[in-house]
């Protein structure tokens, strides 16, 4: 999965607005104006900064290993496969008969962008369909895709509030099953890992994201974009990861008028 390590800067697009990106043959990028639609987030807790960033709760050493850790695992209609010129490299999730929700990271950059769409395997099976259309959000890890036609899928329910403080999350992705070498090790079925609703702190570009520790793996380099769920809906897209025990879900809660306006407007 390509969730981005934290020591490492993007250099495929900057943060903040981003410019139009022509797609050639598959379609454009755009990027949307974010409206200030955070919700209220109270639970109480000391904040600590360290090489992950800010989180709620200080973490705790746990015995994950990075998906690297967890489990295979049978697709849902709406767990999708990113493929950049036909090669996989991230995850998504399918939010109507006609949209992508992934991450900014994972997108931004002059490609052909396919997706394989409610398939255990990353190269077979499913429903393949193209980007027409790719709007980024100017300030979170968050990209909007608009298919090429609709498909005959059910999409994830987008949620409208925050796990709370300690819920366990299910995360989910192709990505590496190993920490070094991560190209070499990409998962050939989807895996799933348990995670814990740490508190809120901030994805790669800065936006809001929900903090998440390790119960048995974390995400890594292939998971980027994929989906977070708990209690049947998306709480989160994959953003960033240490690949030990702890990653940054760019929580949908916060972005929920966007992704609305991003999927109505095209």
């Amino acid at each position: 999965m390509q969730v981005r390590k934290l020591s490492v800067r993007a250099t495929a697009c900057a943060t903040g607005l981003a410019a139009t990106l022509v797609l050639g043959a598959v379609g454009q990028a755009t990027a949307a104006p974010a409206p200030a639609d955070t919700p209220a987030y109270t639970a109480a807790a000391a904040s600590t900064t360290g090489a992950f960033g800010t989180a709620a709760v200080s973490p705790k050493k746990t015995g994950a290993q990075p998906i690297i850790g967890g489990r295979e695992t049978q697709a849902q209609p709406y767990h999708a496969r990113v493929l950049r010129n036909g090669q996989g490299m991230c995850t998504a999730t399918l939010v109507s008969a006609r949209h992508i929700l992934t991450a900014k990271h994972c997108v931004n950059q002059s490609a052909q962008y396919t997706f394989r769409i409610g398939s255990t395997y990353a190269s077979s099976g499913g429903t393949v369909a193209a980007a027409a259309r790719i709007t980024l959000h100017p300030s979170a890890d968050l990209a909007m895709v608009k298919l090429d036609r609709d498909v005959t899928l059910t999409p994830a329910r987008i949620a409208g509030a925050y796990p709370q403080t300690g819920t366990n999350v299910s995360v989910y992705g192709w990505g590496a099953t190993c920490r070094d070498n991560e190209s070499t090790c990409q998962s050939p079925v989807l895996k799933t890992a348990t995670m814990r609703m740490t508190g809120l702190t901030t994805d790669y570009y800065g936006g809001t994201a929900i903090g998440l520790q390790g119960v048995d793996g974390v995400a890594a380099g292939g998971d980027s974009g994929g989906p977070a769920m708990a209690g049947g809906a998306l709480v989160g897209v994959a953003s960033t990861s240490d690949r030990q025990s702890r990653s940054n879900y760019t929580a949908t809660a916060a972005y929920t008028n966007w992704i609305q306006s991003a999927v109505s407007n095209g």
